[in-house]
């Protein structure tokens, strides 16, 4: 917590010594024990009380706030991530919705019975255009020139 040395921890020592005498060194010390132990318990229940707040609910955005001015760069890959993965599940979805047939059965009231067609007045039938004669070509097989052949070896 001081960093304290062990060479300076003698040099308190000797001038609390030399300042207090032998009488009233462990008095001293027993209070300072003692201040140091009501320090600890206080920062404990500050710390606890601080981080009960943090825990609440409606402090989420002051908390992602601090650690946004904490750790910038990691909470901004962080957002970089979410909103690719929220923009590929936006994708994935939109392709399931186009994958998917829609198939609505209709109620009874939309259904209407057939009517019978009218008779339609015969066309008369269109020329068909004369198809060409189709004509074969006979391929030769290609063969590879002796400068590109692959010795396997």
């Amino acid at each position: 917590m001081f960093n304290v040395t062990g060479g300076e921890l003698i040099i308190i020592l000797a001038v609390a010594l030399v300042v207090l005498g032998p009488e009233r060194i462990p008095e001293v010390a027993r209070s300072a024990g003692r201040m140091i132990n009501k320090i600890k318990t206080m920062t404990e229940g500050f710390s606890s009380g601080v981080s009960d707040v943090m825990d609440d609910p409606a402090m989420k955005p002051f908390k992602e706030l601090t650690e946004l001015a904490a750790n910038p760069r990691q909470k901004l890959a962080e957002y970089a991530l979410e909103a690719e993965a929220e923009e590929r599940a936006k994708k994935e979805a939109a392709r399931q919705a186009a994958d998917e047939p829609v198939l609505s059965v209709p109620s009874e009231s939309e259904i209407q019975p057939e009517a019978e067609p009218e008779a339609e007045p015969e066309a008369e039938p269109e020329a068909e255009p004369e198809a060409e004669p189709e004509v074969e070509a006979e391929v030769e097989p290609m063969t590879e020139p002796d400068s590109f052949r692959v010795n396997e070896t």
